[in-house]
């Protein structure tokens, strides 16, 4: 930056604001871990985004901003590794965040499009995937102009910490201009079918009570132990509630972050320089978006914990008393015997329906909708039905949690009702 007199007046009120932010993101992370007992997939990328926020603040931020308040003292002596520090560290935390709001969007999107899918995929070991390739591919490129991939007739670190992606070098500022563009599309549009199916769904409830729900698939060894479960639909309310969330994340990035992001790095590209304008941009547009995502979890009942269950939480944690059960782990999954692949009937007016595990059933037909819903057969007092299939072998013993006709014979207990299942 050729003229950097305007950014030390602007860094007391970087540091501040990052302070709050990084005491807002974190309670919005315990909170998130008080009001669900079990992990999935969409509370885990939302902590993932806070935790982003908060190591952006207290990290490239915090730096910028102690260095230009150290500037201003006659013995201050310029530190060229710091600047490439800062540099690597700000645009990995930056995709980073970019990349984590449009997996939300698209989590989301493909749970409320194709419900029966998801369930079935293993979407909780998805999600911690999607995450360590996100932090693979945005510290990779975010590495490539501290060890050599910028403009070597003007270095960038040479005098002062001159960071715009047009200071740095086309080709990196080409790349980061073409990754923030397409994630920011793939969020809008993940985000747009993802409300249209909502409201559809919500629709079509009001008009019909008889709308099919995905039924909750538990596993139980001989024991009564849980081994494993698959989750039902949500209710509407949730729904509605969640996809409300996710979508007004998308937009207030979109608004405070990608948007800005791409205009400064265009115009920074476009002219060949970096102004002053462009530097307050991009950090207090950094700080305003870290400060907002605890705001929006709070406001989210699902999501907002009081004092107490916080405090609690955070004794569990010191304490190590954190749940073992497999269920509780994102690494959890459907064992690979219970492999759903024959059709069967998707009545689902009963409590509870117990299966044989070793059978197999078909349950994707369910995302194109059911052209028919029938009624199903009334009940055997204990409110079970056993689907009995000859199943050779001795595998693993299972039983229903209500009951089991034998304990030689494994069960897959699947339980819906009117509104579905929400933990």
């Amino acid at each position: 930056m050729s003229d950097e007199r305007r950014l030390p007046g602007s860094a007391v009120g970087w540091l501040a604001c990052g302070g709050l932010s990084l005491l807002a993101n974190a309670w919005g992370i315990l909170s998130v871990g008080a009001k669900q007992k079990k992990w999935k997939p969409l509370e885990f990328l939302l902590c993932t985004l806070a935790a982003t926020h908060m190591l952006n603040v207290a990290v490239p931020i915090a730096t910028y901003a102690v260095v230009q308040l150290r500037r201003q003292r006659p013995d201050y002596e310029w530190n060229e590794g710091l600047c490439k520090v800062f540099v690597s560290t700000f645009y990995t935390l930056t995709l980073a965040t970019c990349f984590s709001v449009t997996s939300l969007s698209y989590h989301r999107m493909w749970m409320v499009r194709w419900p029966v899918n998801y369930r079935l995929s293993n979407a909780k070991k998805q999600a911690v995937h999607t995450v360590m390739g996100i932090w693979m591919v945005s510290f990779i490129l975010s590495a490539l102009p501290a060890v050599g991939w910028h403009d070597t007739s003007e270095r960038f670190y040479t005098h002062g910490c001159r960071f715009i992606v047009a200071e740095i070098g086309l080709g990196f500022g080409v790349c980061f201009l073409l990754l923030v563009g397409g994630s920011v599309a793939m969020g809008v549009v993940c985000t747009a079918i993802a409300l249209f199916q909502t409201l559809v769904v919500q629709v079509g409830r009001q008009a019909d009570r008889q709308t099919f729900t995905v039924p909750t698939i538990v596993v139980e060894d001989a024991q009564g132990k849980r081994r494993s479960s698959i989750d039902g639909s949500e209710p509407a309310r949730t729904s509605l509630q969640i996809t409300g969330l996710v979508a007004t994340i998308v937009v207030i990035y979109d608004c405070l972050m990608g948007f800005p992001v791409l205009v400064v790095s265009f115009s920074s590209l476009r002219a060949d320089a970096s102004a002053p304008w462009m530097v307050l941009c991009v950090l207090w547009c950094s700080v305003a978006q870290a400060l907002l995502l605890p705001v929006f979890l709070w406001a989210c009942d699902r999501y907002r914990a009081d004092l107490k269950a916080v405090w609690e939480k955070c004794m569990a944690l010191m304490a190590n008393d954190v749940d073992s059960d497999d269920e509780s782990s994102l690494e959890g999954s459907v064992p690979p015997d219970l492999v759903l692949e024959r059709s069967l009937d998707y009545s689902y007016g009963g409590d509870f329906v117990a299966l044989d595990r070793m059978a197999k059933y078909e349950l994707s037909a369910l995302e194109e909708g059911l052209p028919q819903l029938y009624p199903l057969r009334p009940l055997q007092e204990d409110k079970m039905q056993y689907l009995q299939h000859a199943a050779g072998g001795g595998g693993g013993s299972t039983s229903s949690f209500l009951s089991s006709p034998s304990e030689s014979s494994g069960y897959v207990t699947l339980h819906s009702d009117s509104m579905g299942s929400a933990s």
